[in-house]
């Protein structure tokens, strides 16, 4: 047990250290809107397509669906780091650019296995912004010259969460979580002149947000039983919503130079985020094999701040399938014998709407669990995705994402006979 605790401390102070020393790892995208949303909020999602929405394990927590935690059988901790990479490309020139995240921090706690109550709570990330953009001009006033336009955005929201589910009698499982959301999104801007007297400057706008939301959902019974296939078990449905309240965010815009810092404007305002829908279906074949089949959309051309759409934005839907391969527990097994190994793919309608031509995204994930001992696994999940397109000078990229973390599972809060 004091193993266990050194090892989450230690892997949170290099989670901090990690998350300071590398620069951005996204598009000019993520401007728009609350940036990228965050599927995957574990190294195994990841490695399954990032969804799951029906899918609920012994030994595993998710968060997408809070009805998935009726059958944790003992107190489970799981963390990650991820790294991004990403290539960008258009008609003039490539880059690569990366940086290393928090992937997550969650608990869960079996209450009750008969009555299917179980708990869990943790801090995950929602939206990222994460861009870089350098423009230069070459201009013939002398008294200007040539002078270059830096673009930058960091930031996004995280989610706070602490949620519950309750098994009915007739086997579906129901679930709710109460969500805090914050987080703080910089936008900045700044004019270098290159060969001229013109002092540079810089300006800044700041978002700090926070706000409440609430997730609910269920998972069906076994229709496995209720068909009586052979071959297949575990076969379920599943669906979850995230709603949320207005956010609300304190809005500083303020503008730096040689001569000194000045506060532009600043005010509060209201963010409208518009709710998040997602189902699935998923079944065990051979009771080896788990096949899963995930769609999420979220209406993102109802996005308001201050009651102002964007036309960058657009509705967003996602569908996705996962596959693992878990092999059957026995006593005597060697360290090979006992590997998870998962695969996924997806295809993204992102928010992105930018000169009227919207930003797709095809994705393909590989992970795989290495036992630690029978109850804790190193987890590593891989994906490659592709978006974007190099037509009216837009970016086109490829995301390379890898997951690390930890699932560790212990008897907690089990009185011991005397």
């Amino acid at each position: 047990m004091k193993s266990k605790i050194i090892l989450i401390l230690s892997f949170g102070i290099l989670s901090l250290i990690n998350c300071g020393l590398f620069g951005q790892s996204s598009s000019s995208y993520t401007r728009f809107g609350l940036g990228d949303v965050d599927y995957s909020y574990s190294v195994r999602r990841m490695g399954m397509g990032q969804l799951g929405t029906s899918i609920a394990d012994v030994d595993f927590i998710s968060v997408i669906n809070p009805a998935s935690l009726y059958r944790i059988g003992k107190t489970r901790i799981e963390f990650s780091l991820n790294y991004n990479g990403i290539f960008l490309a258009n008609d003039q020139q490539k880059n690569y650019f990366a940086e290393t995240d928090f992937g997550g921090f969650t608990v869960g706690v079996p209450i009750s296995n008969k009555y299917g109550i179980g708990m869990a709570f943790g801090l995950v990330p929602f939206s990222n912004v994460s861009y870089n953009v350098l423009e230069r001009y070459n201009s013939t006033n002398p008294l200007i010259g040539d002078y270059e336009i830096e673009y930058s955005g960091k930031g996004g929201l995280s989610k706070v969460f602490i949620s519950s589910s309750y098994l009915l009698p007739i086997d579906m499982s129901i679930g709710a979580s109460m969500d805090y959301y914050f987080g703080n999104i910089n936008y900045n801007s700044r004019v270098e002149f290159i060969n001229s007297a013109s002092f540079s400057s810089e300006y800044e706008r700041s978002y700090q947000n926070r706000g409440i939301g609430g997730t609910f959902g269920f998972i069906s019974p076994d229709f496995s039983k209720l068909l009586k296939l052979k071959s297949i078990s575990d076969f379920r449905l599943g669906l979850a919503v995230n709603l949320f309240s207005n956010i609300k965010d304190d809005t500083l815009f303020i503008a730096k130079s040689v001569v000194g810092i000045d506060t532009l404007s600043s005010g509060r305002g209201e963010i409208n985020l518009p709710s998040r829908l997602s189902f699935g279906m998923s079944f065990v074949l051979n009771s080896k094999y788990l096949f899963s089949l995930d769609y999420s959309s979220q209406a993102w051309s109802k996005y308001l701040i201050n009651n102002i759409s964007s036309s960058a934005l657009r509705d967003a839907y996602k569908i996705s399938s996962g596959f693992e391969y878990r092999p059957a527990r026995e006593l005597g097994g060697t360290f090979w014998e006992q590997i998870i190994f998962r695969a996924g793919l997806s295809y993204e309608q992102t928010q992105y709407l930018i000169y009227g031509k919207g930003i797709n995204q095809y994705s393909v994930s590989l992970g795989a669990s290495f036992p630690l001992s029978n109850e804790n696994t190193l987890d590593v999940g891989l994906m490659y995705s592709r978006r974007g397109t190099k037509e009216l000078n837009l970016l086109q990229e490829e995301i390379i994402k890898l997951g690390i973390g930890f699932s560790l599972g212990e008897l907690w809060f089990l009185r011991q006979d005397k």
